[in-house]
């Protein structure tokens, strides 16, 4: 704890969750920010035109991949994360509300990736081509609710089915159908020098805070509730996350002299982007009481 300033302590700093989305996926920032805030295309070779299995006289085949129509590429375009402070000036201390912004903004971006990756705002309203987990999964069992420890199994299996190159995936979920999949049998665990959760099956578990637990749009049930969730499977995730800017130069400059009132508005932003391969993009229903 630091020594008080003025008579005040500083505030203990936001803690994001140990094992949300920046433990599993680490921003893969450009040197320069200009290169990627405005926009990029990002490149992807997980869906095969065709492979097969030969035998050595060209007579018999087995067919391993017939997309036909892989998808190459997807337009990504970040969007902005914003943090703002209106506090008065009556009884005002020393303490630095500029750093103070800027901590705050750092604290709650994994949240707010977490929730645009899930829910996508943003992009729905939009129509961004880079999806949100809420848009275009194919619904497993028929929309069927299943217990926790079924609905894993049961995406864990069938990730592998579609992935044409039977990659690792990467699974999405809440707090609460993680917390009931590590009590049961361990169906999750933390392995020693890895900073997110993982399958038995060594799948990581992005456990988002900011995962509403919505199904896809569209679907019987899309609504969580306490007792209804949805968890997620998805190709590669990847994430960038820009520099904090304060739209304040300094406290003078936050000062509300429109409303002459005695208050001061601090704001600070940043660039992000998360998004994943839609080569996997999977979603099974949970009942949280079966």
């Amino acid at each position: 704890m630091a020594n008080p300033r003025n008579g005040v302590v500083e505030a203990p700093k936001i803690q994001p969750s140990a094992f949300g989305l920046l433990a599993v996926v680490k921003p893969e920032n450009a040197p320069n920010e200009d290169q990627w805030v405005r926009g990029f295309s990002q490149e992807w070779e997980t869906e095969l035109y065709s492979a097969s299995n030969w035998d050595d006289t060209d007579s018999t085949n087995e067919d391993v991949v017939t997309a036909g129509t892989p998808n190459r590429f997807t337009v990504i375009k970040p969007w902005f994360i914003e943090a703002e402070e209106q506090i008065s000036t009556m009884g005002f201390n020393g303490l630095d509300r500029i750093e103070r912004i800027k901590r705050q903004l750092e604290g709650v971006t994994q949240h707010a990736m977490e929730l645009e990756l899930g829910d996508g705002a943003i992009r729905i309203g939009e129509s961004h081509d880079n999806l949100a987990l809420v848009s275009g999964a194919t619904v497993l069992s028929s929309g069927t609710a299943l217990s926790a420890r079924r609905a894993l199994a049961l995406l864990e299996h069938q990730i592998g089915q579609v992935s044409d190159g039977g990659e690792q995936g990467i699974i999405h979920m809440t707090r609460d159908v993680a917390a009931l999949l590590a009590s049961n049998s361990n169906m999750l665990f933390h392995e020693v020098d890895k900073e997110h959760l993982q399958t038995l099956g060594g799948t990581p578990v992005i456990v988002g805070s900011g995962y509403s637990g919505n199904g896809p749009v569209g679907a019987t049930g899309a609504a969580a509730s306490d007792t209804n969730k949805w968890i997620y499977a998805t190709g590669t995730v990847r994430t960038y996350v820009g520099d904090v800017d304060v739209v304040n130069d300094n406290l003078a400059q936050a000062y509300d002299v429109s409303g002459n009132a005695n208050d001061m508005r601090l704001k600070a932003i940043r660039p992000a982007a998360a998004y994943f391969d839609t080569s996997i993009h999977l979603a099974v229903r949970v009942d949280l009481t079966a």
